[in-house]
This record gives C-alpha cells, structure tokens and sequence, in this order.
C-alpha cells in the first residue's frame, strides 16, 4: 500500500551508461546526469549511501550508481519520497536555474521551485514528462518496497474504432486483486505494466473494485503546492495581492463629503481660462533615437560608395572548435559557431556522423534542449524556446570519404526577416561588400534610401542601439538589427534635417549602372571549409 504523505518525483536523465568506476577501475552501470542541473544533488541526497558519484574528473556529465532497483519511464527516474525527504530536494532545487527534477501531483507534473521561480510551476509543452504514473510500481529508497505510485484503481477507455470492443485500462494498486482481475478474463501488459480487459462494457465486479478503492478517505499532504500556483482563471483581490507579495497595504484617507452641485457651482471660473496658441511639443517616441541624432549630428559622414554586386556569391564564415553537442544521441558532434539573442539560438555550426548531426537538429526543430560542453568554460543550454518548433533552416554538406556531414542551423529571423511590424534580424559581419545593412532598411521604412546614406545608417544605428553585437562563440560575427520602422525612419528624417546626410543629386543616380544599385540579400550562405 502506498504510505500517507508519499511524493512521487521524476528526474530527467541521459539514460544508463557503462561507466569505469573511478575508485575501483571496474565497469559499472550508471545514470547520466546533467552537469548544470539539480538531478545528481537530488539522487545522492535521497538514496543516502545507496547512491554513488562515479564521475571521473574530466567528465562533463554527473554518472550517479545506485544500488537498489528504480523504476524508469521514457528516460526519467519515478521515484517515491516522503514528506521530510521532499523539504531536502525543495532546498536543493531551489539554488538550481534548471532543477530537471518534477513532481507528481492534482493529475500532473510540477516543476519544482528553482532560481527562476520560487515557487512550483506547470510544465510547458515537452520541457517535462508527459506519461502519467499511475500503472507504475514506483520503489522507495527508504523501504526499497515496489509499491503502486497512485493510489487506488483507475480506470482509462480507449476505443479506436467504434465497431470493435473497446479496451479498458486498469491501472493503480493492483497486486492485491490479481487474482480477481485474472477471474474476471483481465490479462496483465508486461510492456505498459497494467491490467486491461476488453470489452464492449467493463464488467460489475471490476467496477465496484475500483469505486470501493477510490472512496477511501486520501491523505492530505504535509506539503501541497503554493496557492499561486493552483489552475484559476480568478483575478486575486487587492488584499490576495498584498498578501502574495507581503507588501503592507495604505489604507487612503476618506475625502470630505460634499454637495456635488454646490461644488460644481463654487468652483466655475469667472472668466474663461486663456489657451495657449500651440501646444506643447510632445515628447519623444524614442529617447534613443533623440540621443543618438543629437550624438551625430555634428560629424561628417562621407558617401557610401556603390559597389557592384559580386559574381560570386558564397563566401566563408569563420569556424573555430567550441565544444561538444549532447543531448541522448550517440556519437560525437561538434560545434563550430554559435549565436544567441536572448536565450535563444539563432545561429550553430556543427558536425559529426551524420545520425548523431540530424538527432541534433531534429531535437532542436521540436524545441527541444541541446547542451553545448565548451572545452574552455561552463556547458551551456541551447534552446529555440517554450512552444517553438519548426523554426529553423538547415544547410548540411555531407562529407562521405569521410563519414562526416557538416550542418548549419540558421533562425527564422535570419533567413526570412518579418517587415511588417517590429522585429529582429541578424547579419553577419562580412565585408561591405556582401552584408548590407541599407537593404533591411530599405525593404523597412516607406521613404527612399539610397547607397550614399549606408555609412549615416551604420553609426547612427549603433549610437541609437538598433545595431549591436549579438552573444557568439567561435569565430562567427553576428550582428543584431532591430526592426523598428518608426525609429529608422526617424534617424533618416532627422539627419536630413540637420544637415547630416543629403539627397543625392540627380547626375549622381543617372551615373549609377542599373545593375550596380540592386540590393543584396540579406543572408549570405557560406561555404564550410573544415580545417
């Protein structure tokens, strides 16, 4: 029977792997465990001297040995503590920015508090489990006892075809009434480790076992979730709020009561009020902007000169070795360059065997996690985003004499920059010649821009912080544009009226060959050259 008070608890891991025992020197089976994450701390802690760190100096992952049998589901380890053992892993999970360890708890998973948020939190789309746990024999560390890890008998219908008999799933405490589900022609799933009949209507015994089960009175937990957290679509009152965020409230002095109409007939004006000719100036939409015209607006900026399109069209990116891609695949894949913007990847360079190469790009496309290990410093999480999938473009070159294949994963934001409203695109910092910042300009604003003006556009939108260095590792340069029409085109509009920048003469575009004043693209596709 499954004790009062009891937690059932997932912690995500890499599998089990043979490890050499740094002590012993012997190979022995352990559970991989992300460096960063709370998982190991949370293992060591629970199973006491059951659990050992076989982790070897130069490893950038944690291999956690356990003693005693555990009980794994989809790659996550279900087990089950107690209420004293659940205030331990809530005070470890907490000093974590990634816990990778949930609870089980109103039908769902529970993030556990962590440095992001202090208190437990719902789990979004695959950033946690999704199986439920209830036909599960989940084993205690403390009693090494294989209990049920719900309480009570659950019943779950699936029914495909409305022609055939349905299945009825039989999941819970089970063990003590095998043998009346085995009478009544239940046969046991050694794959999902569940009871299920079928049949067109679930027989009355079978019924009546599960109701008497599921009318006994449930424990209350020591430690329930946070109100906060709790699913409801009510707004909290002003003093839930205060409560919430322990903040006293200021109780507001009550006013004067008064006779609205002899307020209202005291205090008419004997005169009417005198208005001003024109209204004050408003102030600026853009502070940034204001600051970077006032910046400039005393220097002297020389003409772009046009340049002609080049013949050639694909130029290298530098490529620098960063550190190794992991994330449950097998074989090595290696990252050459990499860009983020705000927590997520926009650009990553890679390449290894070809399956371990589309694992990763197919973990990535599903919004996924993918750890990068830098050989030179902490290991780093990946991530396109909560919710996002299908969101980049891949460029793979497959080396076959030499079983490599060499990919390069590019965002949305780079390829196919969205215009219509405010956004953000990136350009890699390549000659003049190939990257143009005056086309993404262009294709933006509702006025002309001409060549002349790219060298005003380039420092006035660095001053203004529309154009900044992107976080890189590798040899990669990355710039980021912001795609705000309002603001660029108040940097043009502004340099021309304070003299800054000029409309080109009319000789001056007539001279201009046609196939000279094309716009670039904004991508440039590179060609690899592994070193």
């Amino acid at each position: 029977m499954t004790a009062e008070n009891d937690v059932i608890i997932a912690l995500h891991t890499y599998g089990s792997h043979r490890v050499v025992d740094p002590r012993t020197h012997q190979q022995v089976s352990a559970y991989k465990m992300g460096y960063t994450d709370a998982t190991a701390e949370v293992l060591l802690t629970v199973y006491g001297a059951q659990a050992q760190d076989v982790s070897s100096p130069q490893a950038a992952y944690r291999y956690i040995k356990l003693d005693i049998p555990v009980t794994v589901r989809y790659g996550y380890l279900v087990v089950k503590i107690t209420a004293p053992q659940l205030v331990q892993v809530e005070a470890i999970t907490r000093r974590r920015l990634r816990p990778a360890t949930y609870r089980w708890q109103s039908e769902q998973w529970w993030e556990f508090p962590n440095d992001r948020q202090g208190e437990y939190s719902e789990i979004a789309g695959r950033s946690g489990p999704s199986f439920s746990p209830a036909s599960l024999l989940v084993t205690s560390p403390t009693t090494q006892e294989k209990t049920a890890a719900v309480a009570g008998i659950s019943i779950e219908r699936s029914q495909h075809d409305p022609n055939k008999p349905a299945w009825w799933w039989i999941n819970g405490e089970t063990y003590p009434h095998r043998e009346l589900l085995k009478g009544q022609g239940a046969k046991f799933s050694g794959k999902r480790k569940a009871w299920y009949w079928v049949g067109w209507e679930l027989p009355a015994t079978i019924q009546q076992l599960a109701a008497a089960s599921n009318d006994a009175p449930k424990p209350t937990p020591e430690n329930p979730l946070s109100p906060m957290v709790q699913p409801s679509d009510d707004p909290c009152t002003v003093e839930e709020a205060a409560a919430i965020l322990g903040l006293p409230l200021k109780q507001k002095p009550p006013g004067p009561t008064v006779n609205p109409r002899w307020l209202a007939r005291q205090n008419l004006p004997a005169a009417p009020l005198a208005m001003p000719d024109t209204p004050p100036p408003a102030p600026p939409q853009n502070e940034q902007v204001e600051q970077a015209l006032e910046t400039i607006k005393n220097r002297q900026f020389k003409p772009s000169p046009v340049v002609a399109v080049p013949h050639k069209g694909l130029i290298p990116i530098g490529q620098q070795y960063v550190g190794e891609l992991t994330g449950s695949v097998t074989g090595h894949v290696y990252c050459f360059g990499y860009a983020v913007h705000e927590g997520v990847l926009v650009y990553l360079n890679m390449g290894g065997p070809r399956m371990a190469v589309e694992a990763i790009r197919a973990k990535l496309s599903k919004g996924e996690i993918v750890n990068l290990v830098q050989w030179d410093g902490p290991a780093i999480e990946l991530t396109v985003g909560e919710n996002q999938t299908g969101r980049y473009t891949d460029f793979i070159q497959h080396i076959p004499e030499a079983k490599f294949t060499s990919c390069i994963l590019a965002h949305e934001w780079v390829v196919a920059p969205n215009y219509g409203g405010k956004s953000t695109t990136f350009i890699f910092h390549t000659p003049d010649e190939q990257a143009k910042l005056k086309h993404h300009v262009h294709e933006l604003v509702k006025i002309p821009v001409f060549d002349g003006w790219a060298s005003y556009l380039w420092e006035a939108g660095r001053v203004a912080m529309l154009v900044r260095k992107t976080h890189t590792g590798g040899e990669i340069g990355l710039w980021t544009i912001d795609l705000d029409s309002d603001a660029w085109t108040r940097l043009l509009t502004g340099g021309l009226e304070q003299g800054v920048i000029s409309l080109p003469r009319l000789d001056d575009i007539q001279s201009v060959p046609m196939s000279q004043s094309l716009p670039v693209a904004p991508l440039v596709l590179c060609r690899i050259k592994h070193r």
